[in-house]
C-alpha cells in the first residue's frame, strides 16, 4: 500500500473542546486546514480559495491530501501472475499522479506566499469509499476544516447532486464532527465573512469556528446576521446577536472587527442573499441542524441553507453540523 505521511492529522486529546470542537485550552494563532484534492477538479477551487482569502499566511498550516482512485477487484479465480501485476502497476501509475497533482499544488501555494515548510502532502491509498476515508483522515486530525474545491462552470448545487461533496453531506453528516468548507471560485473583490446565527448548538459552533480562524486576519470582518420576525429590539434578536459576538471574541476575534446586522422578516433564505449580495462576502457561514443520514433531504432542500447553496457564486460556504 503506497501512503505518504508527511504532517497528517495530531490527535484530538482535549477533553473539553469549544463548540466548534477546537481545542479549549490552544491559544497559538496557527490554523491547520485539510484540503481534499482530485485528479479531476484539481481542486482548484478550494486551493484558490485558501490562495486568496487569508492575509496572515504564517499562521496556516496546509494538508495536501490524495486518494488515488481504487483498482478494479479481480476474482480469486481469475488471479494471476499477470493481473497482479497489472493491477500493482495501475496502482503505482495511480500513486505517481497523485504525487505530481499534490506537488504541483505545494508549488502553487508556495508561489502564493505559504510557507512550503508547513506545506504537509499526503497521498493515501484507499481503505473502502472516498468519503469514508476523507471523513476519516479529517475526524482522526487536528485539522480546522476540510476544505472542499469546486469546478468553475457548474451551478454548485447541480455540483453537490453528482460529487463527494453531496455524499459527505447526505450520507455520512451524523459522522461530520469538523467545519466543511465548500468552494467556488472565488471573486477578487469580495471580502469579510457574513456569519448567519439563530442561536442553534450548530450556529454556536459555526461562530466559534469563524472567530478562531479570523482572530489572526486582519484583513477581514465578520458581520453576525440574524433574521428575526419581531425586529432588532426583540429580546430573542439580542439574545442571539448578543451571544454570538461573546463567542467571537472568546474565540480571539477582536471586537473592532465585529459587525451585526438583524433583519425583520419572515424569508430568511432571501434576506441572507440580500446581504450577501450587498456586502460582496467572501464567505457565508452557516450552521446546519439536520445532522443525521439523509441530511439533504431532512434539511437542505426546501430549507434557507439550500437556497443560499443555490445561489452562492464566487464565494465559500462554511458549514458545522
Amino acid at each position: 500500500m503506497h501512503e505518504e505521511n508527511n504532517g497528517g492529522p495530531r490527535p484530538i486529546m482535549d477533553p473539553n473542546p469549544t463548540p466548534s470542537g477546537r481545542e479549549s485550552g490552544r491559544d497559538d494563532l496557527d490554523r491547520h486546514l485539510l484540503i481534499a484534492l482530485s485528479t479531476h477538479s484539481k481542486a482548484g477551487a478550494g486551493v484558490e480559495f485558501v490562495s486568496r482569502f487569508f492575509t496572515a499566511r504564517e499562521h496556516v498550516d496546509l494538508t495536501l491530501f490524495h486518494i488515488p482512485a481504487a483498482q478494479a477487484a479481480v476474482w480469486a479465480e481469475e488471479t494471476s501472475y499477470e493481473t497482479v501485476e497489472a493491477m500493482e502497476t495501475r496502482a503505482a501509475t495511480g500513486h505517481g499522479k497523485g504525487r505530481k497533482l499534490v506537488g504541483d499544488v505545494k508549488r502553487a501555494l508556495a508561489a502564493a506566499g505559504f510557507d512550503p515548510e508547513r506545506i504537509h502532502e499526503r497521498v493515501v491509498a484507499p481503505r473502502t469509499s472516498k468519503g469514508h476515508d476523507l471523513i476519516r483522515e479529517a475526524a482522526q486530525g487536528r485539522y480546522d476544516a476540510l476544505v472542499m474545491g469546486r469546478r468553475a462552470l457548474m451551478g454548485l448545487g447541480e455540483i453537490m447532486d453528482k460529487s463527494l461533496s453531496r455524499h459527505l453531506l447526505e450520507e455520512m453528516s451524523h459522522s461530520i464532527s469538523f467545519p466543511l468548507w465548500i468552494c467556488r471560485l472565488p471573486e477578487s473583490d469580495r471580502r469579510n465573512v457574513l456569519l448567519c446565527v439563530d442561536g442553534s448548538p450548530p450556529s454556536e459552533r459555526i461562530t466559534d469556528h469563524v472567530g478562531f480562524m479570523l482572530a489572526p486576519e486582519p484583513g477581514h470582518t465578520v458581520t453576525v446576521f440574524h433574521v428575526s420576525s419581531d425586529g432588532e429590539d426583540a429580546p430573542e434578536a439580542r439574545a442571539v446577536i448578543d451571544r454570538s459576538v461573546a463567542l467571537l471574541t472568546e474565540a480571539g476575534m477582536p471586537r473592532e472587527r465585529i459587525a451585526t446586522v438583524v433583519r425583520k422578516g419572515t424569508s430568511p433564505a432571501r434576506l441572507i442573499e440580500d446581504e450577501y449580495h450587498a456586502g460582496r462576502y467572501a464567505v457565508v457561514a452557516i450552521g446546519s441542524s439536520g445532522a443525521g443520514r439523509g441530511l439533504w433531504k431532512r434539511y437542505f432542500v426546501g430549507s434557507v441553507v439550500r437556497t443560499v447553496f443555490d445561489d452562492l457564486t464566487g464565494a465559500a460556504l462554511w458549514v458545522c453540523f
